[in-house]
């Protein structure tokens, strides 16, 4: 398996841990749960079920259409950028919470970063099929 698609994996491990850790404490604690609600989806949905889209997207698809991934270095920067907007809107809805100042800007940052490694993803993903 390649680094490409072995980090946004890892990535998305990392997110999932975070993500059932949230969900158990808001097995302990519903107030928890309804106050930290946005985050455990930006981990869950953002970081664990795109990332892994990602890393097995990155995989099989080459391999199922019998054609290399012409273009690793701007898949390699759609990676980071997907894993870097993961962790500022993850970083944006835990300031919100917590009345940081800078909260918003660092979850439209992150929501940003995220679109644009989307549609990075679709682009290399398309030119491939």
């Amino acid at each position: 398996m390649s680094r490409l698609s072995l980090r946004c994996i890892k990535a998305a491990l990392v997110a999932l841990t975070c993500g059932i850790g949230l969900g158990a404490w808001f097995a302990l604690d519903r107030s928890a749960g309804a106050w930290l609600r946005p985050l455990h989806a930006e981990l869950n949905l953002w970081g664990w079920a795109t990332l892994l889209i990602y890393g097995m997207g990155y995989h099989m698809l080459p391999r199922f259409l019998g054609r290399p991934l012409v273009r690793t270095r701007p898949a390699a920067l759609q990676s980071w950028l997907a894993i870097v907007g993961v962790a500022l809107a993850s970083l944006g809805w835990l300031g919100l919470l917590l009345g940081w100042p800078p909260a918003q800007a660092l979850l439209i940052a992150g929501g940003a970063t995220q679109a644009a490694a989307a549609l990075l993803f679709a682009l290399l993903i398309g030119e491939l099929l």
